[in-house]
């Protein structure tokens, strides 16, 4: 039987390229999605999910504050943490309000997969971060250095708020030279939409997820 996710994260695009990484593996079933802690508090008791996996900083309600309510609803369910690069304090308040460990937003569908499940199987503690106090920086992989200079920019244009005729203008290009660059770099990397683009952005250090603008799915 898969495992329920619920997946909590004010990023609609990023969260959506989540929920197929998961799906796609096929041990897990995204039942519930929530853009802000209260709802993410809500979500959790109606749904009642196996798994559930939040970013911590979003509007409204933060989500230590979330987990602190998730784990006073239900003190067993598996709560992991998206994050890029947090703060040992930071590390620290999540842990002690309830958090069952951390997930790279860098890793690779695999490694996040395997992180997902060890949660669920009751793993704690620090899961698939390198190191969760480090600085930001680049990761490097064979496909994503296949890439061209241009197909690097119209990859991080795609994490952005635009639409295609917007990125279009910006990178300053007709839209069907755009469209060619992103059937390339799809190519390339073995990706097939626009959140799975953001995916690979996030894991190459191109963005930053946190303060990124929430982009558009057309």
């Amino acid at each position: 039987m898969p495992i329920s996710v619920l997946l909590v994260d004010d990023n609609a695009l990023f969260r959506e390229g989540i929920a197929q990484i998961l799906e796609r593996d096929g041990r897990f079933q995204v039942v519930g999605q929530a853009s802000r802690g209260d709802d993410a508090v809500a979500a959790a008791s109606e749904l009642q999910p196996g798994l559930i996996l939040m970013d911590l900083q979003m509007p409204g309600m933060s989500g230590i504050e979330a987990i602190r309510r998730m784990r006073e609803r239900d003190p067993t369910v598996p709560i992991g943490v998206l994050t890029m690069f947090e703060t040992t304090d930071y590390v620290q308040e999540s842990m002690a309000a309830g958090a069952s460990g951390y997930l790279a937003k860098d890793a690779t569908p695999a490694e996040l997969c395997e992180a997902a499940s060890a949660l669920a199987a009751g793993t704690r503690n620090l899961v698939a971060v390198p190191d969760a106090t480090a600085g930001p920086g680049p990761s490097s992989s064979a496909a994503f250095s296949s890439l061209s200079p241009r197909e690097v920019e119209v990859l991080k244009a795609l994490s952005g708020d635009g639409n295609n005729e917007e990125i279009a203008l910006q990178l300053g290009i007709s839209s069907r030279t755009l469209h060619n660059h992103i059937t390339r770099l799809y190519g390339k990397l073995g990706i097939h939409d626009r959140a799975q683009a953001v995916i690979v952005a996030v894991r190459e250090g191109l963005v930053d997820i946190g303060p990124m603008r929430r982009p558009r799915t057309e």
